[in-house]
């Protein structure tokens, strides 16, 4: 890998090359920033130049040494992954909701040992924040080896929920912070990795992504698409006598589509908790969802109620120009295409309804984050949704 599968993200990338062309780099690092904007590609190139033997003009891996060649194949020994941790198999962590102390053991004890390969040992960490999740223990397993890092090792952290993890974390890392991607450049991916797709659908596809590559292939060739589908249907015929069921059917689709996601990635060669993390996946489901059934249904009745939001904050913005869009104020929709629903829910919530709506949901996100059960989450929805429609009745 080198720097030109990076899409965007010039600052950070000007700071990554400079780091490694001066040779004064950090002990630790943490990528933050929205899903699929690059991090863990970012991470990914980074840890290859890290441990290339011959790098090319010193701020880039040069692909075809012995080092490179064994990290593109999974196989370099001084580059530490998470992977499914097992009592039998003693191996290194897993996507899961929360990385425990075992893990954070294994590979604090990695970091210590002397280099086989290469100059220095690399850890790469994904969704950082499950250190600080449950137990205080690992957090401070892994503040120890902060604290005191080992002379030859180097920590790559990333995160799309840094308010998640401690501060005293926070304050020994040299943070990089990756930003949404311009539409054009999210664009100018889709091009080169949906050519198949027509310009129309790449161009609705970034206009609803929010900075997100990852999310605008999702939602070009993966389940979202389908489940936007779902959701604009459902809104649309939404009414004061079907509010209480619209919460419960997020739940309860976010559930189905959970169990089968999560049955068919065992189906597919794999448990999905052994897999290992790939640092150059960006999509959604890999940084986000716990590689587990609850974890899939958590991913699902997240990106339900990210499209919910993304609706009624075009409904609101509807309401507070009187209820009719025209040129330019269309112009102003996060959803370009659903226009006609926009005026739909300002006419059943109204200006205050639609606010209140917008809270709910982005309340329900927050819940969903901190692991609150799905189905409370969808009966706290609806109940809301309900008090929001009469509010513009």
């Amino acid at each position: 890998m080198n720097w030109d599968a990076l899409l965007g993200q010039e600052p950070a990338k000007r700071y990554l090359r400079s780091v490694l062309a001066t040779g004064r780099r950090a002990h630790a690092y943490l990528f933050k920033g929205p899903v699929g904007v690059g991090k863990r590609t970012a991470a990914g190139i980074f840890a290859q130049a890290l441990l290339c033997e011959q790098p090319a003009g010193k701020d880039t891996a040069c692909g075809r040494c012995k080092a490179c060649r064994c990290f593109l194949a999974g196989t370099h020994p001084d580059l530490i992954r998470l992977r499914k941790f097992t009592e039998a198999g003693g191996e290194v962590g897993a996507h899961e909701p929360v990385i425990r102390l075992e893990t954070v053991q294994y590979v604090c004890e990695q970091l210590h040992r002397s280099p086989m390969m290469a100059r220095q040992r690399v850890a790469l960490v994904p969704e950082a924040q499950r250190l600080c999740r449950g137990q205080a223990e690992p957090a401070n397993a892994f503040l120890k080896t902060l604290e005191e890092p080992p002379p030859a090792a180097a920590i790559i952290l990333t995160s799309s929920q840094p308010e998640g993890l401690l501060e005293t974390i926070v304050s020994r890392v040299q943070a990089v912070q990756f930003r949404r991607l311009a539409a054009g450049e999210v664009r100018a991916g889709l091009a080169s990795l949906a050519a198949a797709k027509s310009e129309t659908e790449r161009d609705l596809a970034a206009a609803l992504a929010d900075g997100s590559l990852g999310q605008a292939l999702e939602l070009l060739t993966g389940d979202l698409r389908n489940w936007r589908a779902m959701v604009l249907s459902g809104l649309e015929k939404l009414d004061p006598r079907e509010g209480l069921q619209f919460g419960l059917m997020l739940w309860t689709l976010a559930d189905a589509e959970g169990k089968r996601l999560f049955q068919a990635k065992k189906e597919s060669g794999a448990s999905a908790a052994d897999e290992e993390l790939s640092p150059d996946d960006e999509s959604g489901a890999g940084e986000g969802a716990a590689k587990t059934e609850a974890g899939w249904k958590r991913y699902v009745l997240q990106r339900l109620l990210e499209v919910c939001e993304l609706c009624f904050r075009d409904g609101l913005v509807c309401a507070a120009v009187g209820g009719t869009l025209q040129p330019p104020q269309s112009a102003l929709l996060l959803q370009p295409d659903q226009q006609h629903l926009a005026q739909t829910l300002a006419r059943r919530f109204g200006d205050v309804g639609c606010q209140k709506a917008l809270a709910a949901v982005r309340e329900a996100l927050l819940a969903v984050r901190l692991y609150v059960r799905g189905d409370v989450v969808g009966r706290a929805l609806a109940g809301k949704l309900v008090e929001a429609m009469s509010t513009g009745a």
